[in-house]
């Protein structure tokens, strides 16, 4: 459970810091400094890597554990996500075209939302809606790199992941089983 608490914080804290530039907060440079877009690509490459770091994890567990196939599904969601994060992180730190970054989010989101269907999650209320919610940001990073939504509503979209992202590890800390 705790590599699953791991994981829905990492998602988290990437979602967090690209949602609050987008929004505007400490998205202009401070003076005489860098435009803080670079930083942010910095944290979702790093995201990226912890993700990728947890998909061999699982994969590894998943030999130990009972429940080992649970382990190596969710691996490969999780590794849809890290090579997204990655990308996005080195499209902001090279300052990439974002399009191919949105062309990227729209099959990572499909087969997210497929995810959901796989009996192994079944009556796993946050996973699942958690994923549900993560195509549907997607499909906005898609149409945001596109021009056709808005910055601020893709931030508020991501800061609303991030809380959701967050509330796993709160469960946890209280020592309570994630719903």
């Amino acid at each position: 459970m705790l590599s699953v608490a791991v994981i829905f914080f990492t998602f988290a804290l990437g979602a967090w810091v690209i949602g609050l530039y987008l929004i505007g907060v400490g998205a202009e440079p401070a003076e005489g400094g860098q435009d803080p877009i670079k930083m942010v690509g910095w944290v979702e490459l790093v995201v990226g890597l912890l993700l990728a770091t947890q998909v061999f994890l699982l994969v590894q567990q998943s030999s130990l554990s009972p429940i080992g196939g649970l382990n190596v599904v969710l691996a490969g969601l999780v590794l849809l996500f890290a090579i997204f994060f990655i990308a996005f992180g080195i499209a902001l730190i090279k300052g990439g075209d974002l399009r191919v970054i949105g062309n990227l989010a729209v099959p990572v989101g499909i087969l997210a939302g497929a995810y959901v269907s796989f009996d192994l999650f079944e009556g796993t209320f946050m996973f699942q809606s958690s994923t549900l919610w993560w195509v549907v940001v997607f499909l906005m990073v898609a149409g945001f790199t596109y021009g056709k939504v808005p910055a601020k509503i893709l931030g508020y979209a991501l800061i609303i992941t991030a809380i959701w992202g967050f509330a796993p590890v709160v469960y946890l800390a209280l020592d309570q089983p994630i719903p």
